[in-house]
């Protein structure tokens, strides 16, 4: 008599995943997922964005040819089969890339006003900020200030005077590239009221006797 055993059922349980990786974009990228089970698991992997792309199929591997910018985030790795609930893991892809001007804000003032110009890039790493008048640089002195926070840059004119109108140029900069565009900060001419003893008017004057 021949007794076949059958072995058990085993749930699915992810037993290798890739580490958080940073890659410049343009780059080719593996992800690994391995997983333990009975019967056989079958990997699943899915982009998780709003409009999450998922890469069907029992591929322990997934390859990303020329990775964008856009293909950064996390991506979510499923091992599933019938036996109990899919075991799931997350792996996160930063991908780096140089400055690119978003925004660049000029402004118009009057004299004696405070004016500023704004300047925002997106990159990976964040960028720095640099701001130039002509070709000199300008630094936080002589009521000029520069205030930059994230993605975002800010000269500020405490008093503006007829030597700050004109061109100014914000540079943005990280380790893959360098970026640059102009701002302008205009005069803004107020009106003005006409003077009622310009001529415009006549005044008359009656005498009562």
């Amino acid at each position: 008599m021949v007794v076949l055993l059958l072995g058990a059922a085993v749930p699915p349980k992810i037993s290798n995943i890739s580490s958080d990786i940073t890659v410049n974009e343009g780059s080719n990228v593996t992800l690994i997922c391995m997983a333990n089970g009975r019967p056989e698991p079958v990997i699943t992997w899915r982009h998780l964005t709003p409009t999450a792309r998922e890469f069907e199929g029992d591929e322990e591997f997934l390859e990303i040819l020329g990775i964008t910018r856009e293909q950064s985030g996390k991506y979510e790795c499923k091992a599933a089969n019938e036996v109990s609930t899919a075991d799931v893991k997350q792996v996160r892809v930063t991908v780096n890339y140089p400055p690119t001007i978003t925004e660049s804000k000029s402004n118009e003032s009057a004299t004696g006003r405070q004016a500023s110009l704004k300047c925002a890039a997106s990159a990976v790493p964040t960028p720095d900020f640099e701001w130039y008048r002509d070709d000199t640089r300008i630094n936080n002195a002589n009521g000029l200030e520069i205030r930059s926070t994230g993605s975002q840059s800010f000269l500020t004119v405490a008093n503006v005077t007829e030597e700050h109108y004109g061109n100014y140029t914000c540079v943005a900069t990280n380790k893959l590239g360098i970026t640059n565009a102009s701002l302008f900060l205009y005069k803004k001419i107020l009106p003005t009221l006409p003077n009622p003893f310009s001529g415009q008017y006549m005044l008359y004057v009656t005498v009562a006797f």
